[in-house]
């Protein structure tokens, strides 16, 4: 039982119909679905999902010139759900997401502080990598006007190439210093606390290059590693070594983790080169990470330095 797909069905079994009916004139300009925070709009939700924020519920989306409507449209939400109340109702803690009735564009500024995608290299800078991954995920179930879909759409083409390029550099830089170089250095210092950190910000780094690798938007730490599991491209290869990394005592298995993350590192560098970013042959990460800092063609991103993360 998906809360995503009971939602879906609640619409289109007891909203829809009665938009028709009250609505009219309204409907042709007005989008519906469930998108944004939430297990459920990732299609995550399990057993643990439904203590709480969890249940069938449905966002509308109205143009910004029909805004005035947003109250009858409220008032309208909040009686269906009273007069015909799914068989799974949406709970609601203190902290949890609002699913209610708003503008396209206040939606989106609430999760990324501007009402459609980005235009502009510090607007794609400034939105949240997690909060980008909600605009995306979840499900459209109606959209008339199509101006929900249309940013949707962009937003789908993924970051800037430039972008994505210093982000990946980064990555690069951050496995080699915290994984191919700190990790070994911490456990001679007998430092097990220093080494554990370093090896959560090596498989950190791991996963954020993979999902650079594949246009998809990371989500906040929670789902990271489930998430993982879906990405074509990389974490069928990883995933294995990275468990290893995470479920495994550092005292005594220095050389064992040593050799993850050698694996994980000439995995990666493999797949840089499958797609055609980085290929040196040298199989530290950092090289890799300034093979693509000069690929870069924005000239300040460029000239950033490669461990510089933005």
């Amino acid at each position: 039982m998906n809360g995503l797909d009971i939602s879906r069905d609640y619409f289109i079994s007891a909203a829809l119909p009665s938009l028709h009916v009250r609505f009219p004139k309204l409907l042709p300009r007005l989008a519906a679905g469930l998108v944004g925070n939430g297990s459920e709009c990732f299609g995550f939700d399990d057993e643990i999902s439904r203590d709480h924020d969890w249940g069938a519920d449905f966002f509308l989306w109205l143009p910004e010139e029909l805004a005035a409507h947003i109250p009858e449209l409220t008032v309208w939400k909040r009686e269906l759900l009273e007069l015909s109340p799914p068989k799974q109702p949406r709970t609601r803690s203190e902290y949890g997401a609002r699913v209610a009735v708003s503008t396209v564009g206040d939606f989106y500024r609430s999760l990324i502080g501007v009402p459609r995608a980005p235009e502009t290299l510090n607007e794609w800078i400034n939105a949240p990598e997690e909060n980008l991954a909600m605009t995306v995920n979840g499900d459209v179930f109606m959209d008339n006007d199509g101006a929900f879909s249309d940013v949707r759409r962009t937003l789908l083409d993924f970051y800037p190439e430039d972008l994505r390029l210093k982000r990946m550099s980064y990555c690069c830089m951050s496995m080699a210093q915290t994984g191919q170089y700190n990790f070994a250095r911490s456990m001679r210092r007998g430092d097990v606390m220093a080494a554990r950190s370093a090896l959560s910000l090596f498989s950190d780094s791991a996963i954020t290059l993979a999902f650079l690798l594949n246009k998809t938007y990371r989500p906040y730490y929670k789902w990271r590693a489930r998430a993982l599991r879906s990405l074509p491209l990389l974490s069928p290869e990883i995933a294995g070594d990275l468990l290893l990394l995470s479920d495994s005592s550092i005292s005594g298995n220095e050389s064992l983790l040593s050799a993850a993350v050698e694996r994980v590192c000439a995995l990666c560098a493999a797949a840089l080169s499958a797609a055609d970013l980085a290929s040196p042959p040298d199989s530290f990460m950092t090289a890799h990470g300034e093979a693509l800092r000069a690929k870069i063609s924005n000239k300040t991103l460029r000239q950033l330095p490669a461990q510089y993360n933005i």
